[in-house]
């Protein structure tokens, strides 16, 4: 029997540590509502503008944990079920001074509100509307490196800052387990973006999120997904991510992980795996801005299978 638990809306940090205590333990199978702070909550609200934001990168990440579950330990898997998020009133996307994938062509600070409240998209410009689509930019357990702060910005092998647009409800996101408990956390929430994030900001937005952990006793190479049908133009499928501070190398790893994937739950051997990425596979960046580690994605849609 499962137990739901609330966390404590004032229990964030702004860095990843293996020595800091976790806030809540809770076992596998347990669901965890999160009451999540915007990014750059007390730097940026709704009247602001780019002259008068003064932005702290030292706390300008608000993440959630950590949260210690039970039965997870290096080798095993802890599994992301996400269950519901609702965004709040407003949003923000901002490019900064030498920020972003084109820091020379956009040199000028700028800053842009969006009124969330009874909307379904994001108003951009006159005739120009996004539709929302609520994910959680910050995902992660925490690496296993000595106590002490590691910077929140670049994602890394527990998977952090990976900024994956796919991760929408009804999606499960498997991350491999590098400490005892896991020790996840989360935040940075979305109302939406694009792969790649290349301004370096999405709609930037609190979020009330609820997700569902379980702990897998196996493991996997690297952070990978799974997204429902109403995403996918043909239906359901499976991602993988290579993180890396290079993309052609972080392309080679999500391509690794998704034969691995293929090889062990599918059955296929390494060639046909091979073959099938490359006819049916997709290469997204996910993510291409967060301090010189880049998140690149492959996704295998499932009808292949039937």
């Amino acid at each position: 029997m499962s137990t739901e638990h609330q966390l404590d809306a004032s229990r964030v940090h702004h860095d990843w540590d293996s020595g800091r205590e976790p806030v809540l333990r809770i076992a596998s199978g347990d669901v965890v509502h999160f009451d999540l702070p915007i990014t750059g909550d007390g730097q940026v609200t709704e009247s602001s503008t780019a002259a008068t934001v003064v932005w702290d990168f030292e706390t300008i990440y608000n993440l959630a944990g950590p949260i210690h579950v039970e039965g997870a330990r290096p080798g095993t898997t802890l599994e992301v079920e996400v269950i519901s998020l609702t965004p709040g009133t407003w949003g923000w996307t901002a490019f900064i001074p030498g920020a972003g994938l084109l820091p020379d062509d956009f040199p000028d600070p700028y800053l842009k509100i969006f009124d969330l409240r009874n909307r379904m998209t994001a108003h951009v410009a006159e005739g120009v509307e996004v539709p929302l689509e609520p994910f959680l930019g910050t995902m992660g357990v925490t690496p296993d490196e000595p106590p002490g702060p590691i910077d929140v910005f670049p994602p890394h092998r527990g998977g952090g800052n990976i900024d994956t647009r796919h991760l929408v409800v009804g999606s499960q996101l498997w991350l491999p387990v590098w400490c005892d408990g896991g020790l996840y956390s989360c935040g940075d929430a979305h109302a939406v973006q694009g792969d790649g994030e290349i301004c370096v900001s999405a709609v930037e937005c609190a979020m009330e999120a609820t997700l569902r952990f379980v702990v897998h006793d196996r493991s996997i190479p690297g952070p990978s997904y799974r997204v429902p049908g109403r995403v996918g133009p043909s239906g359901p499928y499976h991602g993988t991510m290579g993180i890396d501070a290079d993309l052609m190398e972080g392309a080679r790893a999500a391509v690794r992980n998704m034969i691995a994937w293929l090889v062990e739950e599918r059955g296929l051997s390494r060639e046909d795996a091979y073959v099938l990425c490359s006819l049916a596979g997709d290469l997204h960046i996910h993510e291409i801005v967060d301090a010189g580690v880049w998140n690149v994605g492959m996704t295998m849609p499932l009808a292949v299978f039937a």
